[in-house]
């Protein structure tokens, strides 16, 4: 009982000097086959738990996706076997694993705590700075366990991990065992009355409160007003990209004291009003009063899943909410008065909304042309393809919003090409009038020349014909359609 006291003891140490990259004594009594399963058994058992309650309330095990974790399992296993061969002198498996499995419940915790509490550059900055503790621990950990630098081991470690790194956003694979509820369990799932009651008279409350703490439109300039809709609460990536689409906005509009989002999220069910169809009908007007609706421009943009009729699904938990059409769409624009119009749509069949909201004071972009579908609307993402092409890579260095639409298409074309996906064909139409208004106020940021530009000077950077690309006609007029 005592050794076995002092084995357990020599182990803790063992994991703190290693967590913290000093040099440990006597690593044999640490590294035991007990402390080995034990942290094995401990990892797996941190990442199903914080897993299952990242996935949120009633979610479902999807036992098929155990082969997936297997697959990391044996990576584990192959990064130390890999490790124990490629060093010299050759170390022993067992020592190996141990300091590989003692970093697993790190990297666990902390990048569910990325995914958790950061989003866009912060999280990737994180990624980034957990991936240069790792490098450390793993060389200082192998200098621990041989006395001297590892650099060919590191080096085929760090090849191994590439590489299954690499096929990994291929297959694109994804260790969860917790599917979160679907959107038909979620219509059925229970939420209590209390609090389904709660949401819906906070909401107007919440977007007043958001309105009034906007700045009111001043100069001669017009102001650029951001309203953010998230239709669905059971996947995370509508949310989190209509977050993203404020921050970028912002950046290139000078919004940020002039933002509103209506967001359905069923991990926060407080800090934003809720998506529905009559708040966002209220949001627009509501918005309208700090504009100046003949001159101001209102940036919408919207992002769930989509369907031909044309409509967008809206959905938040039990509470039963209307679906929003193209047609309440139109409708709650015409009657906030707001002349001037940016709108966004990220979901299947947004081209089918195309047609309704056209007009010479409109610019209307949308993921995917009206009978086709777009894609990356899992819940284990944070972007949809469309967002990650349009607001993370194409519009925060774009000069115009032409050019931001025309590269993002161009980089759906072959990212769908590559993973033999139908193509999306994302839409645009920019009306005349406020295309008109952008070139005399462009832009601010690093695009280069801003504004919507010209056609000449916009087809020159294109890849391709923008005939072809649902941008211009012959004519060089602005249109919807290819």
């Amino acid at each position: 009982m005592r050794a076995s006291h002092e084995a357990f003891v020599s182990s803790l140490a063992a994991l703190w000097r290693l967590w913290t990259l000093q040099p440990i004594e006597n690593v044999s009594r640490a590294t035991t086959e007990a402390a080995v399963i034990g942290l094995s058994v401990a990892s797996l058992a941190l990442w199903v738990g914080l897993d299952r309650w990242l996935a949120g309330p009633g979610a479902q095990f999807e036992a098929w996706d155990t082969l997936t974790v297997s697959l990391y399992a044996l990576l584990a296993l192959a990064v130390a076997f890999v490790a124990s061969v490629a060093s010299r002198p050759r170390l022993g498996f067992r020592s190996v694993l141990f300091a590989m499995v003692a970093l697993l419940p790190v990297l666990i915790a902390t990048a569910f705590l990325i995914d958790l509490r950061l989003d866009g550059r912060a999280a990737l900055a994180a990624r980034v700075l957990l991936a240069l503790y790792a490098l450390a621990y793993g060389s200082r950990a192998l200098r621990t366990l041989s006395g001297s630098r590892q650099m060919r081991a590191t080096a085929a470690v760090i090849i191994l991990l590439g590489g299954f790194l690499a096929y990994s956003q291929f297959a694109e694979l994804s260790p969860s065992l917790w599917a979160p509820l679907s959107e038909d369990d979620e219509e059925s799932e229970d939420m209590p009355a209390s609090t389904a009651e709660a949401l819906l008279f906070d909401e107007r409350v919440q977007i007043d409160d958001a309105v009034d703490r906007m700045s009111a439109s001043t100069g001669a300039d017009p102001a650029v007003f951001f309203v953010g809709f998230a239709g669905m609460s059971s996947q995370r990536v509508f949310a989190e990209e209509i977050k993203l689409a404020a921050r970028v906005i912002d950046e290139r509009f000078a919004s940020a004291d002039r933002h509103l989002l209506l967001i359905n999220d069923r991990r926060d069910l407080r800090t934003y009003p809720i998506a529905t169809v009559s708040g966002l009908s209220y949001a627009l007007n509501a918005v309208a009063q700090k504009m100046d609706p003949e001159r101001d421009i209102l940036f919408l943009a919207l992002s769930s899943h989509g369907s031909a009729d044309p409509a967008l699904a809206v959905s938040n938990g039990s509470l039963r909410l209307e679906q929003l059409t193209a047609d309440d769409l139109s409708t709650a624009l015409s009657e906030s008065g707001i002349k001037r119009r940016i709108i966004v749509i990220s979901a299947c069949y947004s081209g089918a909304f195309m047609e309704s909201l056209q007009d010479p004071n409109t610019i209307v972009i949308t993921a995917a042309a009206a009978d086709k579908t777009s894609f990356g609307c899992s819940d284990d993402r944070d972007l949809t393809y469309f967002g990650e092409a349009f607001y993370r890579d194409a519009l925060p260095t774009a000069g115009t919003l032409q050019q931001a639409f025309v590269r993002a298409k161009a980089a759906l074309a072959v990212r769908e090409k590559q993973e033999h996906e139908t193509a999306s064909d994302p839409q645009a139409f920019f009306g005349s009038e406020i295309s008109a208004v952008l070139e005399r106020n462009p832009m601010r940021g690093r695009g280069g020349a801003y504004g919507v530009g010209n056609p000449d000077s916009i087809r020159k950077q294109s890849p391709r014909p923008l005939s072809r690309m649902g941008v211009f006609d012959k004519a060089g007029t602005s249109t919807g359609a290819d």
